[in-house]
């Protein structure tokens, strides 16, 4: 049963989250928006372009500590999994749908239990993007601007109030909680359906080609001279992996107490981009170019991705654009590869 939430009734909505969850929403920091741990409703900010780091690094976090060891005694070991009860408020569908690719890769065989955990204690309510939120967004031109499934609620804007679609039994059990909320009528289906058309006038393309046939386009382009013009103006800094919602590599590393004794092991996040990440014990890097590096990026997401899950593994959000200091952006990329691949150059 949907119902609906009006806009003066919102306070109370978080309120009641926060007395089962701990409430991770979007807020204003420093003239950008982050998510972050919400003490009272007045500090969540619903209307927001995009957030410096995407909400599941909020279920993936950095420096993840896996293990306790003991130095003495091998045999003593103590699996670490955090797993405390969290809700994702106002995500935006590209993050809901970047969150679903995650479970979906996370969850093959050897799971990872640590994110697993983590992700079925946490609860997702997403916000409709009636609208572009910012430029460089491809959102639009791969379908990822609505999200279908991967969320408990979704919020929709109709005026005066918000739609709010129930998606699953946890969904349900909190307008329950809640309580006094209306049942969705008629008349706010009808408004629903009517804002989501006008939305289509709003979104508009920004690659100039099919997107079915970007990963066959890409295959094509694998050996073309794209890759060395980026080289020239990638920095290898790894902003883009660090901002990604889709980017998931580690490296693991043991900090050992003073004493000696013990010791914990922690994940932290990796990336391709950076240099000495395909650098191996002997000293080989199998990615030593920059121009390598930028275009395993894009494969990764485009091909190999895609290949082994049938969907791209970029939801175009737009991030890895607005936070490289070299200007790279996949749109041009893209726009390029189409135009090259077409001219048979």
């Amino acid at each position: 049963m949907d119902v609906t939430v009006e806009y003066n009734d919102i306070d109370r909505f978080i309120l009641a989250l926060q007395s089962r969850y701990n409430v991770i929403a979007p807020v204003s920091k420093d003239g950008r928006f982050i998510f972050d741990l919400i003490d009272h409703p007045s500090k969540v900010s619903q209307k927001y372009d995009s957030t410096l780091l995407p909400p599941v690094k909020w279920i993936y976090p950095n420096d993840e500590a896996l293990l306790e060891f003991d130095l003495k005694d091998a045999a003593k070991i103590k699996e670490i999994t955090e797993s405390n009860k969290q809700a994702l408020l106002f995500v935006h569908p590209c993050d809901v749908n970047a969150i679903n690719i995650m479970d979906e890769i996370l969850a093959e065989e050897p799971s990872d239990v640590n994110y697993l955990k983590r992700r079925w204690s946490t609860v997702i309510i997403g916000y409709e993007c009636l609208g572009p939120c910012k430029e460089n967004i491809l959102c639009f031109d791969k379908s990822y601007h609505i999200a279908y499934s991967g969320f408990d609620l979704f919020f929709t804007d109709i005026g005066e109030r918000y739609y709010v679609q129930v998606a699953s039994s946890t969904g349900k059990e909190i307008i329950e909680m809640i309580g006094g909320l209306k049942k969705a009528g008629f008349s706010d289906k009808t408004e629903l359906f009517r804002v989501r058309d006008e939305r289509k006038m709003r979104f508009k393309k920004s690659i100039h080609g099919n997107m079915d046939m970007l990963s066959h386009m890409l295959k094509e382009a694998y050996n073309d001279e794209i890759w060395n013009i980026e080289e020239k103006k990638c920095l290898s800094c790894g902003a883009c992996n660090i901002v990604c919602p889709t980017c998931y590599c580690f490296d693991v590393v043991d900090e050992i107490c003073p004493d000696m004794e013990k010791g914990t092991r922690y994940r932290r996040w990796d990336g391709c981009q950076l240099h000495g990440f395909c650098k191996v014990a002997t000293g080989e890097n199998f990615r030593k170019t920059a121009a390598e590096r930028v275009r395993h990026r894009v494969f990764k997401k485009e091909v190999y991705l895609k290949k082994r899950f049938g969907r791209s593994g970029c939801v175009g959000c737009g991030r890895c654009i607005d936070h490289c200091i070299a200007n790279i952006s996949l749109i041009e990329i893209f726009n390029k590869v189409f135009d090259r691949v077409r001219e048979g150059v």
